[in-house]
């Protein structure tokens, strides 16, 4: 938002090579005769299904250990991948900042420090911490549900972290208060590390974010009849909530959230009595002065008072010249999580925002500009890896853009030079594991032995058709690991294109069918 073959060990391997057109297209299945044959013979059953009429199918099954292609499909065509474009994005952070690197992100204070009174400004540095402590654990990780906030409103609800999404801050503005400042001029976030962009998505790219940029709407039925019990975080002044929810007996929970008048996030709809609580989210259009504003708010709730506006614009034409900053002014500081969390967050649940940020950290790390250099650093280290970049078109860093294809032969290629990595053990760990967590926790067929044995990226993208009213699933993929019954550790992407969706059904349908094709691999091979 996407496996079983035992026998006696023989002294010699017979190699079938077997080509066949199926639905037009050259397929071309490697390896031994009988689990290929298998293999390819229970994927057409689910490829004759009518949703798949007008589909196109591009797979690939390698063996890294043999270096050997076991089923190919399409192998070399360009398809949209969704978010397997993440697997791309975080194999390039990763080459960029390195797993272990941790993001320090410093207050310093500057001006002249009278008593306990700064006359001066505390200077916020983003640095890049994309979560600021919001969704750290007690054990030092970064917490994730399977259906992440930042799919609330696309999926009809999410799960919410339980950890509070201004404890940075809350951190940050303690250590401010214990180095003896209780009283400053202004705050300012400086986002020097490298340029904000606006790249027409619902979020900006920044060096920093607070709960992913958007506040958390959490409405919960009462009696049949009233109005439903609406409640949000993270809570800051300059927003207010203007709620209009009714709580049915029986029917649908439909949620809005929208802007209302300035200031005020509107929430209409109604939700079923009997229901769970439902979580929606409202986005944030400016990362700099919503952090700045929640920092003010976190100092004076840890007794520093700021004598500034709450609200506005963040006073970047405020900030010093960076040689400013010192150990010595230096009066705070939080320290993130291990990056490898991160891309696990990134991966298991599909995190836009984060995805599309790590161009900004890779810009960042390899001083080369802003998020579109970012792209560039990107292909090069692609290339490195010996993969094809004509067999690649990536315009953004999580899978929603245009012009981003990916053939399953670089999906195959990137898998592969991966295992070869020092970072590699965390950016398996990474994937999604069909039935267990992520957005593969509920795509596995109940019962399958597949279950925990394979490791993969999924990806979706769906339009609307307004020809028909329905809607086409551009992209359906799963790209990743399997561990198979057999006891080998295969490659595999798989993508299906084109699918008309005429409702949430066919959608979910669609998941299924391409996880049960990993359940294929896992058996079959």
């Amino acid at each position: 938002m996407g496996s079983m073959h035992s026998g006696r060990k023989v002294a010699v391997v017979l190699i079938c090579l077997v080509i066949v057109l199926a639905s037009g297209a050259l397929v071309v299945v490697l390896g031994n005769q009988s689990s290929a044959n298998d293999f390819a013979s229970q994927l057409s059953i689910i490829k004759k299904k009518a949703l798949y009429a007008h589909a196109s199918f591009g797979i690939v099954v390698y063996d890294p250990a043999n270096n050997r292609t076991l089923y190919s499909e399409n192998e070399g065509s360009m398809f949209v991948p969704g978010s397997t474009t993440k697997l791309f994005t975080s194999a390039t952070a990763f080459d960029a900042l390195g797993a272990d690197h941790r993001f320090h992100t410093p207050v310093h204070a500057v001006g002249t420090i009278i008593g306990e009174r700064l006359e001066g400004d505390l200077v916020l540095v983003a640095s890049g911490d994309i979560t600021m402590g919001g969704r750290t654990t007690a054990s030092g990780g970064i917490n994730f549900t399977n259906v992440d906030h930042g799919d609330a409103n696309a999926l009809g609800g999410c799960q919410l972290t339980s950890e509070d999404p201004l404890a940075g801050l809350d951190s940050l503005a303690e250590q401010v208060n214990v180095s003896g400042i209780t009283e400053v001029d202004d705050v300012i976030v400086d986002p020097r590390a490298f340029p904000v962009v606006d790249i027409g998505k619902s979020y900006k790219i920044a060096p920093i974010a607070i709960n992913d940029d958007l506040i958390d709407v959490m409405i919960a039925p009462t009696q049949a009849g009233q109005k439903a019990s609406v409640d949000w975080r993270p809570k800051t002044a300059i927003y207010s909530i203007d709620a209009n929810v009714t709580t049915l007996a029986i029917g649908p929970t439909e949620i809005s959230v929208t802007d209302g008048a300035p200031g005020v996030i509107k929430v209409r709809g109604t939700i079923a009595a009997n229901s769970v609580q439902a979580n929606f989210t409202y986005s944030i259009s400016d990362p700099l002065s919503f952090a700045r504003t929640l920092f003010i708010e976190a100092l004076q709730r840890h007794g520093v008072q700021v004598h500034a506006n709450l609200s506005g614009s963040n006073p970047e034409e405020k900030l010093p010249s960076i040689s400013t900053y010192t150990v010595q002014n230096r009066v705070a500081e939080l320290v993130s999580p291990r990056f490898a969390e991160d891309v696990k967050l990134t991966l298991k649940v599909s995190q836009n925002l984060h995805a599309d940020t790590y161009l900004g950290l890779i810009a960042m790390a390899k001083q080369a500009g802003n998020y579109y250099q970012g792209l560039g650093v990107e292909g090069q280290f692609l290339e490195q890896l010996g993969l094809n970049l004509t067999s690649i078109s990536l315009g953004d860093g999580e899978g929603g853009v245009s012009n981003d294809r990916i053939s399953p032969l670089a999906a195959r290629q990137l898998l592969v030079a991966m295992m070869e990595r020092t970072d590699f053990q965390d950016y398996f760990l990474a994937l999604p594991i069909l039935g267990v967590d992520g957005s593969l926790a509920g795509s596995a067929t109940p019962g399958s032995k597949a279950i925990g044995h394979v490791y993969a990226k999924t990806g979706t993208t769906v339009d609307e058709n307004p020809l028909s009213g329905g809607g086409v699933a551009l992209a359906k993929a799963l790209a990743g690991y399997v561990d198979t019954a057999s006891g080998k550790r295969l490659v595999f992407a798989i993508y299906v294109n084109n699918v008309p969706v005429g409702s949430v059904d066919d959608i979910m349908t669609l998941g299924s069918d391409v996880a049960h094709i990993s359940e294929l691999i896992y058996a079959s091979f």
